[in-house]
């Protein structure tokens, strides 16, 4: 399956899921969006609300100003995904609204819901603004072949700019030994930033997944906005 833009649309293509995160509803619950994500502490509970300003909505990730490591994961399909060699991909638009030091984010498919890194899955990872290509297989370890072992961070415009939306979008081609994606590319705001080899089994177990955190040291808050995900895949 070549790389397109066209999306799956019908459940005879694959799937494909979208979330705007637009409500004028409180956030009162454990669940956000359209899809009603899940949603938990990894530190300190943090405040979480829903932008209606910004067209078609978004959702505010606030960590809690208590300890170091505060932060809160978002999941779909707790367990529930698994990656095959037919092509997909997510894309999401997000920005880090304060400030960049100290401000993590990964987003994607793992099987994570820590800040701890992922034993398996295809991530963006975030570490205060500087931002990279992650894919893992805990089956078979780090991909082993060119153009990265596993990781594969931006050579060009690496740390994001403090309070300014950023469009990334990333796809898997082709089949691997396991049958899993073979090739995994990244784009921000439609230009070319990092490409991986994968390793991830056909059978390793991962979800849709937006985890926010803040590594400072101590007590600070900091704040993700999220304007929307989605996520497909092709038969």
């Amino acid at each position: 399956m070549p790389f397109t833009h066209y999306r799956p649309v019908s459940p005879l293509d694959g799937i494909h899921l979208k979330d705007d995160f637009y409500s004028n509803d409180p956030v009162t619950d454990a669940l956000i969006g359209e899809l009603h994500w899940e949603f938990a502490l990894i530190g300190n509970v943090s405040t979480v609300a829903y932008l209606t300003a910004v067209p078609y909505g978004a959702f505010k990730d606030t960590t809690a100003a208590t300890a170091n490591g505060d932060g809160m994961y978002y999941r779909l399909f707790t367990d529930g995904l698994v990656l095959g060699g037919q092509g997909g991909g997510f894309s999401t638009r997000v920005r880090l609204a304060d400030q960049i030091a100290s401000n993590n984010f990964r987003i994607g498919v793992d099987d994570s819901v820590t800040a701890t890194a992922p034993g398996s899955g295809i991530w963006v990872n975030c570490d205060g603004g500087v931002l990279s290509l992650e894919c893992y297989s805990n089956d078979h370890g780090d991909a082993p072949t060119a153009p990265a072992a596993g990781v594969s961070t931006l050579t060009d415009g690496t740390t994001m700019i403090v309070n300014t939306w950023y469009t990334i979008r990333v796809e898997w081609t082709g089949e691997n030994g396991q049958g899993g994606p073979r090739y995994v590319e990244m784009w921000v705001d439609e230009e070319p930033a990092a490409a991986s080899f994968c390793a991830l089994d056909d059978d390793e177990e991962v979800e849709c997944k937006i985890v926010h955190w803040q590594d400072s040291g101590g007590a600070l808050a900091v704040e993700l906005d999220v304007d929307f995900y989605e996520f497909w895949a092709w038969r």
